[in-house]
């Protein structure tokens, strides 16, 4: 039974700049006593970022399918729809998540290509009046984009920055003068220059920061769903539904592998395009191959590769950011997976052919 409204927060941010980090770090930081649940949702339609908090949180961590009760439940939502006007994708996560983990705080990291509005709307609606308490939503930004006109008039990034009752300005340790000032030129334009902004640096090491964003969770959202919103998103109770029998959003099924061992998914939207692959365990990439067929990615600069795989040393975990990367050694995975996002159309057989030649055999 959930017998007060549980605290919950949106973690916004374009693709890359750090929410899955920051959420990773909030998780290590929670109060000991409370169980907190995370629904993140990816633009591409495998599902990776789970896994990376998993392997950040540790021992907290379960996933849908523990039978043990976790100080922390992750459930990912892959392919973009938690964005979606309907809102129906969202509300059968979000039942899901709480019938599962009965959690004191929800945090929510849409996708960097989706529109949160629609999820704050759905969140503020009548149908989660009694059971979702919307606090603190937070962006984060890098100002080094916001010269760039992909960024300045992409309807999503002003959404994101419009929602956020406070701003993270991340990676600032890579900032000049020049990238402060555009910043707050950028904020100004959109009138949102006494909005917090917090500057970071290091990602997220420091524990005062830390703290002081924790407290900004517990406070209440600027956000208000208009009337209009919620007509429509319609007026069905939270009673009349709650928990509902509609069918689950489930990660991809085993089953799905091909003959081969691997399946292959791909997503386009919001002027940008992924493609994303699964290995089943069978399979175990050669580690100097696949670090040799990044570096040909990071020639072709893509916005975005992330990736989990069995290699022959070890479980490695890969995240890439205009060219920028991070390897970290996991402790374990079911599968492999690789995903790739651009904001040009993707060669999906050459890449597929590059990641195959890339197996021991």
């Amino acid at each position: 039974m959930i017998t007060k409204p549980i605290n919950t927060n949106i973690i916004t941010g374009f693709l890359g700049v750090g929410k899955t980090t920051l959420i990773s770090q909030l998780l290590a930081h929670k109060p000991k006593d409370e169980v907190w649940a995370v629904l993140v949702n990816e633009f591409g339609e495998i599902g990776i970022d789970g896994g990376l908090l998993n392997a950040t949180v540790g021992d907290n961590y379960a996933s849908e399918s523990s039978k043990k009760q976790p100080a922390v439940v992750i459930k990912e939502v892959p392919g973009g729809c938690l964005c979606c006007v309907s809102g129906l994708p969202t509300q059968v996560a979000i039942n899901q998540l709480i019938q599962q983990a009965k959690p004191d705080r929800l945090l929510i990291e849409p996708t960097g290509l989706g529109h949160p509005a629609e999820i704050a709307k759905l969140l503020t609606s009548e149908y989660y009046q009694h059971v979702i308490k919307l606090q603190t939503s937070i962006c984060l930004v890098d100002a080094r984009k916001v010269g760039d006109p992909r960024y300045q008039n992409h309807d999503t990034f002003i959404q994101q920055l419009q929602l956020a009752d406070v701003l993270l300005a991340n990676k600032a340790q890579h900032y000049t003068a020049n990238d402060h000032l555009q910043l707050q030129q950028f904020l100004s334009k959109l009138h949102l220059q006494h909005t917090p902004l917090i500057t970071v640096a290091n990602h997220f090491t420091d524990i005062d920061l830390i703290q002081q964003i924790l407290a900004h969770l517990n406070v209440p959202t600027k956000y208000r769903c208009s009337t209009t919103a919620q007509r429509l998103l319609g007026r069905k109770s939270l009673a009349d539904n709650w928990f509902s029998s509609e069918p689950p959003l489930s990660d991809i099924d085993a089953a799905e592998v091909s003959a081969s061992g691997f399946i292959h998914k791909t997503n386009q939207g919001e002027g940008c395009y992924s493609s994303g692959w699964i290995f089943s365990a069978v399979h175990c990439f050669q580690f100097e191959r696949f670090m040799a067929w990044i570096d040909t990615v990071k020639i072709d600069n893509v916005l975005r590769l992330k990736a989990i795989v069995i290699t022959s040393d070890g479980v490695l975990g890969v995240n890439m950011v205009d060219g920028s990367l991070a390897l970290n050694e996991l402790d374990d995975t079911l599968d492999s997976r690789v995903e790739i996002i651009s904001d040009i159309p993707l060669e999906h057989e050459k890449l597929q052919q590059q990641l195959l030649a890339c197996l021991l055999n």
